[in-house]
């Protein structure tokens, strides 16, 4: 079993409080998929993560304020070997770059072997403003990405992160475009607080695998998003996509 974390967290706004939190029981977990990381300022962030035997990968993505942010994937060196590792490109748009946001959006995927079984894991934050159209184009391309990298029936594949599409809108839409490409999801629930305004834009869609034991981190304030973890088993299971599964 592989318990993992993935959480965007709001450009680091309050990394000493989350780095503070995550090791309060740095055994907890073996994998932990930040979103919008500052690595800029990540010096000391890091350096405490790598005492407690984690290693990491990270993936450049927008920039602003001379500050780049991306994706983040902490892992446990003596649980998770690290087979291989690659950056999607998945583009940006003009109404980003009107909002001062250099760079393009990326999701990065590692390859990981554990007691003989392949994980593939896609830590992916899409594009804030845009319509979903576009964001269904950036999760092609993190399938294409994926596939790539070799017969998708001899690993496991977990996609996550801040996909930025709101469950408020045409959510149905993005969950039929996951269900033909072979990838469950593994909850259903809100994320994200925007006011008043309650919607999931955080998602975990799986092949290969099962996702059990989810959990949202609602009040955990370090972000205006809520941290998702959960347990992943690599034995293989048959695609089983049910309606009223999945929700937490």
């Amino acid at each position: 079993m592989i318990s993992v974390l993935a959480y965007n967290i709001q450009y680091g706004r309050k990394l000493d409080l989350i780095e503070r939190w995550l090791l309060k029981d740095p055994a907890k977990f073996d994998v932990i998929c930040l979103q919008e990381f500052p690595f800029n300022e990540s010096a000391k962030f890091l350096e405490a993560f790598t005492k407690h035997s984690f290693d990491y990968r990270f993936a450049p993505s927008i920039s602003g304020k001379n500050k780049l942010y991306g994706e983040l994937t902490l892992y446990k060196k003596r649980k998770l070997k690290l087979m291989d590792e690659k950056i999607v490109k998945l583009g940006t748009n003009l109404l980003e770059t009107r909002f001062r946001r250099k760079g393009q959006r990326t999701s990065l995927l590692t390859v990981f072997k554990y007691n003989n079984k392949k994980l593939v894991l896609a830590n992916s934050h899409l594009v804030c403003f845009a319509l979903n159209s576009k964001r269904i184009n950036q999760i092609s391309k993190i399938i294409k990405g994926v596939k790539a990298i070799g017969d998708h029936s001899a690993f496991a594949t977990l996609i996550l992160g801040d996909f930025n599409y709101t469950s408020r809108i045409r959510q149905k839409k993005l969950m039929e475009f996951m269900e033909k490409n072979e990838l469950n999801n593994a909850y259903k629930t809100h994320t994200h607080k925007l006011f008043f305004i309650k919607q999931q834009l955080d998602y975990v869609f799986y092949n290969g695998c099962r996702v059990k034991n989810v959990k949202i981190g609602k009040r955990i304030k370090y972000s205006d998003h809520s941290p998702v973890w959960f347990d992943i088993d690599l034995e293989r299971y048959p695609l089983a996509i049910s309606k009223n599964c999945c929700y937490v």
